[in-house]
């Protein structure tokens, strides 16, 4: 091994002209590894601050193979996999192109956001008849109806999507229809009880009896509880034929399937409602739909002609 170097520092000369060197012995190297050591270790054993002057945590160091091969016996054998990193990007949301519309909340009977453009109808024609569709507010919400699940009713879209129409606007879409004397009657039937827009009714009647039409009005027959009056005078002489919705016997057996807003009201407030348009001189029918089953079609007969109404019977819809 070489001996540790002496560093030199020439001196000036002296009296006896000669150059003095001062010898300033360096200490073995094996001694300055151990002093730095000791440095480091006294380094090591403080903890590291933040810039916030709190302890840094330390990364924790890989697992060696043993104690994996340990943490996988205790996992049944299985060897942990690596988690991918997560891009952030993928965390957030993608954003919705430009102009798209949010699909919003799909109601019962309504159909999808591809639908929400069209115009909306009020006026649709079926089996001869010009029918009006003023609203789909409703104060039963019978198991047999038409517009149950139901987009469209024999091709006609009857969910209004932008509010119920004023009286001109129906008539404005009677005029689009060209020559009206080709229908047998107008009948106030959509996906809604009609009597909720009695007033706009009325008008409307004025307007078709001048086009030659005779007009009639399907209805569950709670317009007086709607309205909390009796609004049968107001349809005199407007409405040519009352069609009340009947569909049970009784109020045990009309609720279920009916199930009106006004509850036993319902059922009575109906019965009440075809008796007022008797007594005013306003023509009046019960209708059932067949698939109530012979018994309770025998008893809606003898309910009907107790009160002196007829009753018509009309076939269930099944698809449309």
């Amino acid at each position: 091994m070489e001996e540790n170097k002496v560093n030199e520092q020439i001196l000036p000369q002296g009296e006896n002209g000669g150059r003095k060197r001062r010898k300033k012995h360096h200490k073995p190297n094996g001694e300055n590894n151990a002093q730095e050591g000791q440095v480091r270790n006294q380094q090591a054993q403080q903890p590291q601050l933040s810039q916030q002057g709190q302890p840094k945590k330390e990364k924790p160091q890989n697992q060696s193979k043993g104690q994996q091969n340990a943490k996988a016996q205790q996992n049944g054998g299985k060897q942990p996999q690596p988690q991918p990193q997560q891009n952030n990007a993928n965390k957030k949301k993608a954003p919705q192109q430009q102009g798209q519309k949010q699909q919003p909340k799909q109601q019962q009977g309504k159909g999808n956001n591809k639908d929400d453009n069209r115009k909306d109808t009020y006026l649709y024609t079926l089996d001869g008849n010009l029918y009006v569709n003023l609203t789909n507010k409703c104060s039963n919400a019978c198991d047999f109806c038409v517009r149950n699940e139901r987009t469209s009713y024999y091709g006609n879209y009857l969910w209004l999507r932008h509010g119920e129409p004023t009286a001109e606007k129906v008539i404005a879409a009677a005029h689009g229809m060209g020559d009206l004397s080709r229908f047998q009657e107008v009948v106030f039937c959509g996906f809604g009880e009609p009597t909720y827009r009695l007033a706009e009714m009325v008008a409307l009647c004025d307007f078709f009896h001048e086009q030659g039409l005779k007009t009639r009005l399907n209805t569950n027959g709670q317009g007086n509880l709607i309205h909390k009056r009796d609004i049968v005078p107001d349809l005199k002489g407007k409405i040519d034929l009352v069609n009340v919705s009947l569909n049970a016997s009784c109020y045990e057996k009309y609720q279920p399937i009916c199930r009106s807003q006004f509850r036993e009201s319902g059922f009575d407030g109906m019965l009440e409602f075809a008796k007022l348009c008797k007594r005013h001189g306003v023509p009046c029918r019960f209708s059932i739909v067949d698939c109530i089953g012979e018994a309770e079609v025998e008893a809606c007969k003898r309910l009907a002609d107790s009160l002196r109404i007829p009753l018509y019977v009309r076939k269930y819809i099944t698809d449309s």
